[in-house]
């Protein structure tokens, strides 16, 4: 009986407690909902607000990177102009370095003294080749003639073929000198062309006379390829000079064939020489002046025959010319 009034009791205490938190219920979302209608149309204003103010500042944006973009342009453009103009200036430095190095006085200075004690020290040498040969050994003996130390050979890589190289260089300087006096520095006609062209090779021949005994091995240091180019030159260079004193202007084919066939003549003489045990060489100068007489008639009947000839004639002289370019060679004397 006891448990059933309690029960009553909180049945009455809900029944009287139920309105009361109902009404608060209903209070309290009202004024959520009102909290929320405020909130919601406020929202929806500065939504408005937010949207505008969005796509101005995408407007905004747009143009920035517009601006910014024109910008990076120029600014790149005018970085590569800036490297163009610093690399054209930096070209232009070392263009002005290397002429000032080309032109400065004193590498000119140096080299010319280089030229001079080299040309010293080969000179002294030729005293010693009827002994050491054409060979390192008599450049070491020319420069201890000098005043230098032995050692000093080292400015000559070329070994003995420097000095064989030196002394065709002043006999052919000497050959050229001599017929350049004669013709009057190639104004005075030359009566008799070949007399003139055997007394020169004569005279040139003459000049090796007094090392003959080591002329072979002056010609083996030519023979070897790494000298090939320079004693070429040497050759074409003499029989130029040769012809040209001669009288020779000519400018046609024939140009070309005379100076093959001079200095091939050279060359067989100097052979013959060699092998030559006859009284002053007088063998050697026959052998000359009759191959000179074949030359001649030979120049003649290639002159007078037809197209067979010609062809001939212009593979003869392409030798000749592709020699001459190689060396990079230039005979335009007129």
């Amino acid at each position: 009986m006891s448990n059933l009034g309690v029960l009553n009791k909180i049945v009455k205490l809900q029944k009287l407690l139920l309105p009361l938190s109902a009404h608060n219920f209903l209070l309290a979302s009202s004024s959520y909902a009102t909290q929320f209608l405020h909130n919601n149309n406020n929202n929806k204003k500065n939504n408005t607000f937010t949207g505008c103010s969005r796509h101005a500042t995408q407007n905004n944006r747009s143009r920035t990177y517009t601006t910014t973009n024109e910008k990076t342009i120029n600014d790149f453009r005018e970085r590569e102009e800036q490297r163009e103009r610093e690399f054209i200036k930096q070209q232009e430095k070392i263009e002005e370095e290397y002429t000032k190095k080309d032109s400065n006085p004193d590498e000119e200075a140096k080299k010319a003294k280089v030229d001079a004690i080299r040309t010293k020290i080969l000179e002294a040498s030729l005293v010693h080749v009827p002994a050491l040969g054409w060979s390192r050994n008599a450049i070491v003996k020319g420069a201890e003639d000098s005043g230098f130390p032995g050692v000093i050979h080292g400015m000559f890589p070329e070994g003995g073929f420097a000095l064989v190289s030196y002394y065709n260089g002043i006999c052919n300087d000497e050959l050229a000198q001599r017929m350049a006096e004669e013709t009057e520095n190639g104004t005075k006609e030359v009566k008799n062309p070949l007399e003139f062209l055997v007394r020169a090779v004569r005279t040139r021949m003459e000049m090796i006379i007094v090392y003959k005994a080591q002329w072979p091995q002056a010609l083996a240091l030519i023979a070897l390829p790494q000298n090939a180019s320079t004693a070429l030159a040497q050759v074409l260079t003499l029989v130029d000079d040769i012809c040209y004193y001669s009288g020779d202007r000519s400018v046609d084919f024939d140009w070309y064939t005379r100076r093959i066939g001079l200095a091939t003549i050279m060359k067989m003489t100097e052979l013959y020489m060699l092998q030559d045990t006859s009284p002053q060489h007088e063998n050697t100068w026959e052998f000359l002046k009759n191959r000179m007489d074949e030359a001649v008639q030979l120049q003649m009947m290639l002159s007078q025959t037809g197209d067979m000839t010609n062809n001939f004639q212009r593979s003869f002289n392409s030798a000749f010319i592709t020699a001459r370019n190689i060396l990079g060679l230039n005979y335009d004397r007129r």
